[in-house]
């Protein structure tokens, strides 16, 4: 699959999200109501020791850090899981073997065999 131009990274505060125009696309569509909103977190776990993990949501906290908003599309984070979502690029696959999202952490020191997990 070709590399796709990402949008341009919405900034809060010092933390920077890609989100490449294809998984936009489909973060949209699967968001539902204008209300709801992606949240992202980091938790132990995955052959290389952490994993992310998202969820389409519909209640704030506030504990809540915006990391990406658009004025469509708002994506958020905790405090503790903030430094490994800064810098990192959300992709999505339309691969007949391993579709689906992709979060793509530059910072990653080392990441497992099948992608999923990574040490930073």
């Amino acid at each position: 699959m070709s590399e796709m131009p990402s949008a341009p990274p919405a900034e809060t505060g010092t933390e920077r999200l890609d989100i490449t125009p294809i998984a936009r696309t489909e973060l949209l569509k699967l968001r539902g109501s204008q209300s709801n909103f992606l949240r992202i977190w980091v938790e132990q776990g995955g052959c290389s020791g952490m994993i992310y993990q998202a969820v389409i949501d519909d209640t704030s906290s506030p504990f809540d850090v915006s990391v990406f908003d658009d004025g469509e599309l708002r994506v958020v984070t905790d405090q503790q899981s903030r430094g490994f979502v800064d810098g990192m690029r959300i992709d999505y696959s339309d691969d007949l073997v391993e579709a689906g999202f992709r979060f793509i952490n530059p910072k990653a020191s080392k990441s497992c065999g099948c992608g999923q997990s990574f040490q930073q």
